[in-house]
This record gives structure tokens, sequence and C-alpha cells, in this order.
């Protein structure tokens, strides 16, 4: 009997245990329309927590309640964006720095800007000359160019030229074995108006160190060319290749080839069509010396 009544007082000493401690627990309830902590009233009662009611921009949930139906401060979602702070860089070392600019010496960039600009620029080149078309004549042309570029592509300019010309072994060996006088065209100056247009640009690495720009250009013209014989209408056409060392000098190859109507006498109507083919080479100084970039490419 005594064993039955402990069992019976354990048994209601839980159950009044578990009631008081209803009141405390968490109602994650889906449906705020009933369920455990409401009165008949339908009003909430307790420390229940409503984890389905909205948070509104005050920070309460439900219909502007607050207490104990609001949701706690902990489970609130925060609006404050949080940036990490920097990290101090570390500091090179001066070994270190060179073998930055080293490694950035030797890279090689696939887009990157002209490095030569000619846009709005005047060009004064200067060209030493030989034929290497005629066998009879030597000649050497001591020569001048002034373009003016319209863009990076096109020019406008006025070329001239002074010769000095020697007889070859072969015009001696002519008069020689055949007791003739060869009758030959020997010029003493020339000038043209030309256009140039520039199909072409590229650059190259020397040496795996210097990287220079180039470009070639076409150009033709017509002008006037004094022979010893009479003064002609001269056609001309060439081409060119620069190398451009700095931001004002470039290095160039120069082809011209020159077609003349040569007369075999003054004043005589009978004539031939010749042409000399001059290889030469010179130097550029384009004016204004130094250029700015107008556009970020």
């Amino acid at each position: 009997m005594p064993r039955n009544i402990l069992f019976l007082s354990s048994v209601l000493l839980c159950f009044s245990l578990s009631l008081a401690h209803a009141e405390d627990d968490y109602d994650f309830d889906y449906d705020d329309g009933g369920g455990e902590g409401q009165d008949s009233g339908g009003s909430d009662s307790g420390d229940d927590y409503g984890f389905d009611d909205p948070i509104e921009a005050g920070g309460s949930s439900g219909s502007g309640s607050s207490g104990s139906s609001s949701t706690p401060s902990f489970l609130q979602g925060g609006s404050t964006d949080y940036v990490e702070a920097p990290r101090p860089r570390k500091k090179l070392t001066p070994q270190e720095l060179e073998a930055v600019r080293e490694a950035e010496n030797q890279r090689v960039w696939v887009l990157q800007r002209r490095p030569f600009l000619k846009s709005d620029r005047f060009e004064l080149n200067t060209i030493l000359s030989q034929n290497i078309n005629d066998p009879l004549i030597t000649f050497y042309t001591l020569g001048a160019q002034a373009n003016y570029y319209l863009n990076e592509q096109m020019a406008v300019g006025l070329r001239g030229n002074y010769t000095l010309n020697t007889e070859t072994g072969s015009f001696e060996s002519v008069i020689q074995d055949y007791q003739l006088f060869p009758q030959v065209s020997r010029p003493i100056w020339s000038s043209s108006l030309n256009f140039q247009y520039t199909p072409l640009y590229g650059k190259f690495s020397m040496f795996q160190t210097w990287i220079f720009p180039w470009e070639l250009s076409a150009r033709g013209g017509v002008g006037w060319i004094q022979t010893f014989i009479d003064g002609h209408v001269l056609v001309t056409l060439g081409a060119s290749q620069q190398f451009f060392l700095n931001r004002w000098l470039a290095f160039n190859i120069d082809l011209d080839y020159q077609v003349f109507q040569e007369v075999t006498s003054a004043g005589s109507d009978e004539g031939m069509l010749l042409s000399n083919l001059l290889l030469g080479a010179g130097v550029s100084i384009y004016f204004p010396l130094d250029f700015e970039y107008k556009e970020l490419k």
C-alpha cells in the first residue's frame, strides 16, 4: 500500500511540472489562429514567440504588437553590410622590385596603344639612293621629302632629288668592242607631288629587349625630271618601310620607280620610254617632336 501511494504521488508531481512548463514553450505553429498558448478570447498567453509572424520595419512582428509577442532581436536579421577590413600589403624589398620590373619588361602586350602617332604632323625625310636597273650609267641621288599626314594612314608630300652620275665599265666596253657611242639618259634633278598610303603596320623585337614599330607605305605621284637632253613629265611610284626609333625619329628603306619619255636630241619628236629604279635609305624627323593621345585606345 505505501508503494502504491508513492507511485501515484510521483505521477501527479510529473504532471503538475509539465503543466507549469507548458507556458514557457515556443510556438512553432504556422497557423496563429489556434493551438497552444491561446485562451478562449483568441489572444496569446504565456511567453510564446510567434516565429511565423512577419517582421515589420520597426523590428516587431504581428500587427504592431511588442513585448512578449515580438520576435527576439537575436532571431532577427540585420541590415548592416559587413566589409572585411583591408589587409596591409607586404612591402617589397629592392630585389623583389627589380624582379617585378624585369618580368614586366619581358612581358609582351597584345593589345596596346600605337607607340608612334603621325596624324597632323609633318615629316622631313632625307634619302640617299642609287639606281639598280641601268647597266651603262651609275648615279647617286640625294633626295628630300616633306609630308603632311592627314591621319595615320594617308599623307600628301613633295619630293625632290639631285643626281650625280657616271658611266659604268659596260659603257666603256660597248665603245671599245662595237665602236659605238651609246646614247644614254643622264638625269640631273627631279621633283614630284605624291600621295602616300600606309596599308601595313606592325612591330618586331630585337634581342628580346627592344620593340620597334614599323610600317609599310606605298605612294604615287607626278612631277618633272631634267636630263642632260631635255626636261620631261615624270610619273613616279614607290614604297617605303619605316622603323620608328623614338617619338620623333625613324629610319627608312625607300624604293622609287620613275617613268618618263626621253627624246633622242633636244627639240626632237622621236623618243623612247625610260625608267629609273632607285633603292635608298634615310632618316625621318617628325614635327612637332612630341604628340598626345586624344583617345583612350
